[in-house]
């Protein structure tokens, strides 16, 4: 058999095997390291084989805290304040899922796993702290789709608020300094 053979045999078994889905996200493999900082509800900083960097919690948006770019949204210092309670100086472990490996801003995009194995982007979409990204393609978003329903169905956290609930929301701040 020749290579070029081999390994069209070896892609299409590869692709069989994971399926297509997986096939367009990039393999990378995860990271172990310290959160150091927490910007607000759905961006850190974790310290990683000595080096800063800011990740952005991927397939999460929580509401806005105060800041040169933002007003202050219902639940933003609450998201921020639980995102710090649980993840702040702990060892994590980031989870590449998304279509790239970071966002225009160059902020790394990942599942943050806590110590105790569960997933702080999780924990935030059921807690009603912060809803589903609609946009771009991640492994994980059926999941939080369906998590984000059952907080908006109870009404946890920001689902309270009908400015949320209102299925066009996204337009309820608006940035600062525009």
């Amino acid at each position: 058999m020749s290579f070029g053979k081999f390994f069209l045999a070896c892609a299409v078994t590869v692709t069989f095997i994971t399926g297509p889905a997986a096939a367009q996200f990039p393999s990378q493999p995860p990271q172990s390291g310290v959160v150091v900082y927490v910007y607000d509800g759905d961006t850190i900083q974790a310290l990683l084989g000595g080096r800063k960097y800011k990740v952005r919690l991927l397939g999460i948006d929580t509401p806005e805290t105060d800041g040169p770019y933002t007003k202050a949204e219902p639940l933003g210092e609450e998201a921020k304040a639980r995102t710090k309670r649980l993840a702040l100086g702990k060892k994590v472990t980031l989870e590449f899922g998304a279509d790239s490996l970071r966002d225009k801003y160059n902020r790394l995009l990942a599942y943050v796993t806590l110590p105790d194995g569960r997933c702080l982007n999780q924990i935030l979409i059921q807690e009603g702290l912060a809803e589903a990204f609609h946009r771009g393609a991640y492994t994980r978003k059926k999941l939080y789709h369906k998590l984000e329903a059952e907080a908006r169905k109870h009404r946890l956290g920001i689902w309270k608020y009908k400015r949320y609930r209102n299925k066009n929301h996204r337009q309820r701040s608006t940035p600062k300094n525009r």
